[in-house]
């Protein structure tokens, strides 16, 4: 009896999955991910001269097979012919344990998207979702919450620093390529 009480309060105290509506504040989640229809989206084009479509493309998908964190991180395509990439992506997000938090780390899933034409290419990073180890289904981050709304503030403005270091990364080894 005492382990299922313990049982179903370690439970309660986790994240909870239902009734939490989303914040939105600015057009933003909890004021920090940007929105696009309702959906978490963060999306740049750059103009990088005179670039071809060809180079862009080899530039982005060598970027990206060199950036994967994870065995889970994939293409999903790459059509050199129309300049398309996808991949899954991981993004891992580290809270140190403090007075006020219990801390934890947190593991991210987003589609990365980049489409080249000749001297651009959009990039896109959507389809954010938390894999929890406590469920099989991963639980997109507009649908998630916590009891701490302070904690998930926290654990948000570092995803946004970490997936706004993605962009620029990606910029830097795709625009400003340097070659051997």
């Amino acid at each position: 009896m005492a382990f299922a009480l313990l049982l179903g309060y370690l439970l309660s105290t986790g994240p909870v999955l239902a009734d939490c509506p989303p914040v939105i504040m600015n057009e933003k989640l909890h004021g920090l991910l940007p929105l696009v229809n309702q959906k978490v989206t963060y999306s740049e084009i750059i103009d990088c001269g005179s670039v071809s479509q060809g180079d862009l493309f080899r530039r982005s998908r060598l970027w990206i097979a060199q950036s994967f964190h994870s065995a889970k991180d994939t293409f999903a395509l790459s059509d050199k012919k129309t300049g398309d990439l996808v991949s899954r992506s991981t993004q891992v997000v580290t809270m140190p344990r403090s007075e006020s938090s219990a801390g934890g780390i947190y593991s991210f899933r987003y589609s990365l998207v980049v489409e080249c034409t000749n001297r651009k290419y959009r990039v896109t990073i959507s389809q954010i979702d938390l894999e929890e180890s406590t469920t099989s289904r991963p639980t997109p981050i507009e649908t998630y919450c916590q009891k701490n709304d302070k904690e998930l503030q926290v654990i948000y403005a570092e995803l946004d620093k970490q997936l706004r270091k993605v962009l620029t990364d990606f910029q830097e080894n795709v625009k400003n390529y340097k070659a051997f």
